[in-house]
């Protein structure tokens, strides 16, 4: 079973990243997935919802056809 929800380091596994970069994705690309953050304080857990980075990903490689 899938996970609903990612951390940020199985989000950079999942789309084999490094950390700074999946932050770069994040802050330049409107288009990539809001993280989902847990909480008001800067230390609450940030989440990536997974259906949201599948279906980013589809387009991102619809994308490269057009």
């Amino acid at each position: 079973m899938q996970k609903l929800r990612l951390t940020m380091n199985e989000t950079c596994h999942f789309l084999s990243v490094q950390r700074d970069k999946l932050n770069k994705m994040v802050n330049d690309d409107p288009s990539f997935p809001r993280p989902i953050k847990e909480g008001v304080t800067r230390q609450a857990a940030v989440y990536f919802d997974h259906s949201e980075l599948i279906e980013w990903w589809e387009v991102q490689k619809q994308a490269r056809y057009s």
